[in-house]
């Protein structure tokens, strides 16, 4: 991949030799609309910049840059790319004319790209775009794009999507050319919305330490059934961060703390805080408690749960099953082993979590030999009308039938998707179905099929 500076030296050399081409060949500008979004390219702001420089001698631009741009690729294809583009330019159409003023001009830095420019309308009332003021447009832009962003994007597609606004000035210099005038102002721009979302992300790792050091999480509990007689057989211990804020979904706070090399110490209070609530649970059920791959590596990991369970001592480690979560890949299998080994010495049952999802799930089930198998909610959804789904889970029945490994199949929704689940032979389930997750315990009589 290019660092931006090749790409920007690549977009001057380009926009020097468009602006000659265009006034010689005026008929070829149709080629510098982008085909997604239909706005033109930046070369074809130029006339106008020209225009505003000879007679106001200054001329102000945002760059509204599009981060992460290239996992969103990675993950979702360019055809879902393409669509996040189409919503952004349609979010800054939407504004214009609030936080943007009708005579703003919304162009592509490139085609194809990553980043929006906004050429914007000389001041009413002033002969000069004053620094402070520009800063304010920019972010009020930067945080109304985000807001139309998230009411028309996929949550989830929204949450691996960045969206940041700098702003810079073009002064008349009549010895440098125009296009490297607003070549270096947009440079100036790039690194003021980087260093936005560099100050975005050390504000969240802030709170995130701060929520570790005070200990500010909680643990819910969603049963696991045995689906023949729907008998409470355990619960997955499952972690929120503080109550009505960005943090309490355990997907947004594991994703910050992987984002901010933290999700050693969130593990280890997430662990401890499941094995405080595990001492209340109901006698003979068992507690599945989620691992993150590396803190299986972690080195405190032995200790901690082993001094844990020996504080309370009718807590027996064979009441615990250490779920493995797939949230990031397994680097270092012989590690993995060697721990997984010791715990399993001490009496601790280990579940894969995710089968048929997440990174590598056949070589961890080779690796780790799980006493317990969870099918990803992704087969379950639609098992009794996808015939794929439908036979990827009775080969992973018949798996486990051979193999010895119980199996659970995770977000069971409906009684169709039970009764399909039953035929097909799988053992136990959980899902909204029968619970929603909750704090510490709920009555057996309250968690039972809603058919």
């Amino acid at each position: 991949m290019h660092d931006r500076h090749e790409v920007h030296d690549y977009l001057l050399e380009s926009w020097l030799e468009f602006h000659d081409a265009i006034r010689a060949h005026p008929e070829i500008k149709r080629l510098l609309f982008d085909p997604v979004t239909g706005l033109p390219t930046t070369p074809l702001l130029f006339p106008r910049i020209e225009s505003l420089l000879e007679e106001r001698g200054e001329i102000s631009l945002l760059c509204v840059n599009v981060v992460k741009y290239s996992k969103i690729e990675e993950i979702y294809g360019w055809k879902i790319f393409d669509d996040v583009m189409r919503n952004v330019a349609a979010a800054l159409e939407s504004i214009t004319g609030a936080e943007l003023r009708d005579s703003d001009m919304i162009a592509e830095l490139m085609i194809s790209g990553n980043a929006f420019v906004v050429l914007l309308s000389p001041p009413r009332t002033s002969d000069h775009m004053v620094y402070e003021n520009l800063v304010v447009i920019a972010r009020r832009v930067q945080e109304r794009i985000r807001k139309e962003l998230q009411s028309s994007l996929d949550p989830a597609l929204y949450l691996k999507f960045g969206c940041y606004v700098g702003a810079s000035t073009v002064r008349h210099d009549p010895k440098v050319r125009l296009e490297r005038l607003v070549h270096e102002a947009l440079e100036d721009a790039l690194v003021e919305a980087d260093s936005q979302e560099a100050y975005d992300a050390e504000i969240r790792r802030r709170r995130l330490q701060d929520i570790i050091d005070s200990g500010d999480v909680r643990t819910f509990v969603h049963p696991v059934m045995r689906l023949s007689d729907m008998e409470v057989i355990g619960y997955e211990a499952l972690t929120r961060g503080p109550k009505d804020s960005e943090f309490e979904r355990p997907d947004k706070l594991f994703k910050i703390a992987y984002d901010t090399d933290l999700v050693l110490k969130l593990e280890r209070l997430c662990r401890k805080r499941a094995l405080e609530t595990a001492r209340r649970m109901p006698t003979g059920r068992l507690m599945f408690i989620n691992v993150e791959p590396e803190a299986v590596a972690d080195p405190e990991l032995r200790d901690v749960v082993f001094s844990s369970l020996a504080a309370e001592s009718e807590l027996a480690p064979s009441s615990i099953v250490l779920e493995i979560t797939e949230r990031s890949a397994i680097t270092d299998f012989g590690a993995f082993r060697s721990t997984l080994e010791y715990l399993r010495t001490l009496g601790f049952a280990v579940a894969v979590d995710d089968a048929g999802a997440g990174y590598g799930s056949l070589q961890c089930l080779a690796e780790v030999k799980p006493e317990w198998l969870k099918i990803d909610l992704s087969l379950v959804q639609g098992v009794d009308t996808d015939e794929v789904r439908s036979q990827l889970i009775q080969s992973l029945v018949t798996f486990a039938a051979r193999m010895g490994v119980k199996l659970i199949a995770e977000g069971i929704e409906t009684p169709a998707q039970l009764a399909k689940l039953l035929e097909l032979g799988v053992e136990f389930g959980q899902g909204y179905l029968f619970s929603q997750p909750c704090e510490p315990f709920p009555a057996d009589e309250d968690v039972r099929p809603k058919l």
